[in-house]
């Protein structure tokens, strides 16, 4: 359980975020099983999610060309948006940014929108994603609804009429985001129905409805007992009888669940390698040497060395022959050279001027398309 001190230092207050209502809505019990659960090194994809939020908090703009297009092509849909729905540029409008706001009422959840814009009685409310994984559009984002009824509450009756949520995900898509329009009388609504959904999770006995979707980011799910019998329960049949019974709802199913196998796996690996480097015997396990890898990290002076010792032999068509081209670095590089001849020139045009141009010269590889879900965002 959280302790007084770790309280303090909870800028949620032990309340519910906006961030949280779909995986409390989808399993109410995972609000109590987190809490009991510490809190995760953050990753690395995270980390740039970080990162990238402070460049649009603070008006930076990172080193990574490709990073930097992202933060432009936020700023510029933002002024858009704001044009769009607030009849202004976003220069013309009251704006705040990461400022955490508690529900008004009962103080029974909060968040923190990524940008407020107001103007004339409208706000418009920015959320980013800088994942590269698709996330649930802005009419069925319990987030977007959750920041709505907040941003409603920063002001008093009659100040705000309507409020407009949308999230702009760039290394997603680059298409116009769709916006979602909340009233009054729709932020009551979503109150309301997040009352609902808190009152049913601070309940100790809230049910535990594993699924992908309630899992993916819920700190609990390699401890939940749901998760494990859900598991079995799929497990304990012979796989390819018991496919041809069952219905596409259950197919459907097991697939969410062999999801969160895979993550359920990886984690389990990952702390038994903590383990073993930390000197813990476990029965059976020992930590492999990490195998040594030679790399050319300077492709130049290495032919320039090795040409010298044989000019005849160790000529540029032979030495390039050995070569592998990193696609990404040689990417940065022409797009380097194509955004200082030309200071428009886009990361996506720079890409595909390359590959058009070194057609002759390369070859394209079609992976197998994987499974991915319905009804989100796309590119």
């Amino acid at each position: 359980m959280m302790d007084a001190m770790e309280m303090v230092k909870d800028e949620r207050q032990g309340r519910p975020s906006a961030s949280g209502m779909q995986r409390l809505f989808l399993c109410p019990g995972s609000w109590q099983a987190e809490k009991k659960c510490p809190v995760d090194d953050e990753s690395e994809d995270a980390a740039l999610g970080t990162m990238l939020h402070a460049c649009m908090e603070q008006g930076t703009m990172p080193e990574d060309p490709e990073d930097a297009e992202a933060v432009a092509w936020c700023r510029e849909m933002e002024n858009a948006l704001c044009k769009k729905y607030l009849g202004e540029e976003i220069r013309y409008a009251l704006v705040w940014r990461e400022s955490r706001v508690f529900e008004r009422v009962d103080r029974l959840f909060s968040g923190k929108p990524d940008m407020v814009a107001v103007r004339d009685f409208k706000a418009l409310v920015v959320d980013y994603k800088f994942g590269r994984l698709p996330v649930a559009a802005a009419e069925c984002n319990l987030q977007l609804s959750a920041l709505a009824v907040l941003v409603m509450d920063m002001f008093d009756e009659g100040d705000i009429d309507e409020v407009f949520v949308c999230i702009l995900q760039p290394y997603a898509s680059r298409k116009e985001p769709a916006v979602c329009r909340y009233t009054r009388e729709s932020v009551e609504q979503a109150r309301a129905f997040f009352r609902a959904c808190i009152e049913q999770a601070q309940d100790e006995h809230a049910p535990l409805k594993p699924s992908e979707k309630a899992c993916r980011y819920c700190r609990a799910q390699s401890s939940c007992p749901a998760v494990k019998l859900a598991l079995v329960q799929v497990t304990s049949r012979d796989l390819t009888a018991a496919w041809e019974e069952w219905s596409p709802e259950k197919r459907r199913e097991a697939y969410d669940l062999a999801q969160l196998a895979k993550r359920w796996a990886a984690s389990v690996e990952s702390k038994v390698k903590a383990d073993l480097k930390a000197e813990v015997e476990i029965p059976g396990l020992v930590l492999a040497p990490g195998k040594k890898a030679f790399t050319i990290t300077d492709a130049a002076a290495a032919f320039q060395i090795l040409n010298g010792l044989f000019p005849d032999g160790i000529t540029a068509a032979a030495f390039t022959g050995c070569c592998k081209v990193g696609i990404t670095d040689l990417d940065k590089l022409v797009h380097g050279v194509r955004k200082a001849a030309d200071a428009g020139a886009k990361v996506a045009e720079s890409k595909n001027w390359l590959r058009k141009t070194l057609a002759g010269c390369a070859e394209v590889k079609v992976s197998d398309g994987s499974v991915k879900e319905k009804g989100v965002q796309d590119a």
